[in-house]
């Protein structure tokens, strides 16, 4: 081969290199920490602040369903099973399916709302059926996150919300990493992939829309079946945990602190390509 061709493909190669590198420096600015992992080895691919702490918001029902299903698994709880909706549960505001007292609904139908359409009352709910307190169930993710290796997280309620702390409420805590690893076991579950990849269903016999919150990501990137979506008020900004399979290979990545959904998007769906491409 010529020295010419061999300098074509030097300067080729090298003009793709940067060009990546650009890609990611650029999509840096639109998250404080972010992680893609192939699920299939666990390895990580790419990682920008993974240890750093940060507020999951309702990325914290990721494993409010893991541990639902695992104790399903087990024969503790059965998705079939029925829960009347306490006082409790009908109090839980922000993103909901407005649970009303006394109603009687399915635990399968409850954690589909959850995974759907990120309903707090919903994750409460489920966590009083599968343990008979949010702050039993809680006790049950935080056992669970440290079995998973999730050294860098606490879980202080089951659905993400802010904490009211003149009532003493704590908040939750975890990283890019450690939600890798949780987004990496609940994708071992085909139902959740299933409801994840889901952008429209009903709830309450068809009376109530549950709109998939990552309605977007699964409409516009090709492969995408989940995963979830979070939002926190208090300076946690948007964030989101997206996974897709292109050519029989699934990768996941996880995206902190965004300062708006589409800054959120972008990320997630950018460093997904970068992924799958493998341009890191």
């Amino acid at each position: 081969m010529k020295p010419t061709v061999y300098f074509v493909i030097a300067f080729l190669c090298l003009g793709i290199a940067q060009a990546y590198g650009a890609s990611v420096e650029k999509l840096n600015r639109k998250y404080q920490s972010a992680v893609v992992m192939d699920v299939s080895s666990g390895q990580i691919l790419y990682a920008h602040n993974p240890h750093k702490q940060a507020i999951p918001a309702s990325l914290v029902k990721m494993m409010l369903a893991v541990v639902t299903l695992e104790r399903s698994q087990q024969g503790q709880v059965a998705l079939i099973d029925q829960y009347t909706v306490s006082a409790a549960a009908s109090r839980i505001g922000g993103h909901q399916v407005y649970l009303k007292q006394g109603e009687v609904f399915g635990l399968e139908e409850l954690l589909k709302a959850v995974v759907i359409g990120s309903a707090n009352d919903a994750a409460y709910a489920v966590a009083e059926h599968v343990a008979g307190t949010q702050k039993e169930f809680v006790t049950l993710m935080n056992q669970r996150a440290r079995e998973l290796g999730m050294r860098n997280t606490v879980f202080a309620n089951v659905h993400g919300l802010p904490p009211n702390k003149r009532k003493g409420q704590k908040e939750n805590y975890s990283t890019a990493y450690d939600l890798a690893l949780l987004a990496k076991h609940l994708t071992r579950f085909p139902v959740i992939l299933k409801w994840s990849s889901t952008r429209l269903d009903t709830f309450r016999d068809g009376t109530f829309q549950l709109l998939n919150t990552n309605h977007k990501f699964l409409r516009g990137f090709a492969g995408a079946d989940g995963l979830k979506t979070g939002y926190h008020p208090r300076g946690a900004g948007f964030s989101m945990v997206g996974t897709a399979v292109r050519h029989g290979r699934r990768l996941l990545t996880v995206v902190l602190g965004s300062r708006n959904p589409r800054d959120r998007l972008t990320a997630a769906t950018g460093l997904l390509s970068l992924g799958f491409s493998n341009g890191f």
